[in-house]
């Protein structure tokens, strides 16, 4: 049994070996067109992951990516492209008080909109969290379009004239910030972020498809 097995395992990694090789070659020969080599270092990810939680690999203790030492957290952060979370999203949070529970918060946010088409992607996602014991280390924000369509907008403008220059400038200034924050959570729920407030910094994922494994990998972030 543990020979087929063995041999089991040999086989599947031949193949995605192969596999490689043909989708590099149809990438730098122009075939495969319309995709970045983000998009298969995204798919490499989601493909290892899910075979590393197959019964097979668990039986036999191989493990693709796994966090064991400090350098390996580092190398799977730099898989992902970190950014700092704007300024003006800032401003605009403190200004309107509105989302302060995901950019005030002492843990992660997983932030995403979704549709009629993706509740499946939601529900995955929120049991995924609860399933592996990682609502200490993050919460899930989701929205419908509706929903975040009519969220509060707090108080983003002025309430009468203004009196002077300054005070005009102040308000443009404060209606401004607010309409980057929400452009910043509308980019983010087309696919989905990992905001870490108490880093200032957040990723936003190329694919849903990866995105179990973006939160496993990041849970020490």
């Amino acid at each position: 049994m543990k020979k087929e097995l063995k041999d089991k395992i040999i086989e599947i990694s031949s193949y995605l070996i192969c596999l490689a090789i043909i989708l590099a070659i149809g990438y730098f020969t122009g075939y495969l067109k319309g995709f970045t080599p983000s998009d298969f270092e995204n798919a490499y990810y989601k493909i290892t992951y899910d075979l590393s939680n197959t019964e097979i690999f668990k039986n036999q203790n191989i493990k693709f990516s796994k966090k064991n030492s400090r350098n390996n957290n580092s190398s799977r952060h730099s898989k992902y492209r970190i950014n700092k979370i704007p300024e003006a999203v800032i401003r605009g949070v403190n200004s309107s008080g509105v989302w302060t529970n995901i950019f005030n918060s002492n843990k992660k946010t997983v932030f995403y909109i979704y549709d009629d088409n993706s509740i499946s992607f939601d529900n995955s996602i929120k049991n995924y969290v609860n399933s592996e014991n990682l609502s200490s280390k993050y919460n899930i924000v989701s929205y419908t379009p509706t929903s975040f369509g009519s969220v509060r907008l707090g108080d983003i403008g002025p309430s009468e004239i203004c009196k002077n220059l300054q005070e005009c400038n102040a308000n443009r200034q404060k209606a401004s910030d607010y309409t980057t924050l929400s452009e910043f959570l509308k980019q983010c729920g087309r696919t989905a972020c990992i905001i870490n407030p108490t880093e200032s910094e957040y990723i936003r994922l190329n694919s849903r498809d990866i995105a179990t494994f973006a939160i496993y990998s990041l849970q020490n972030w």
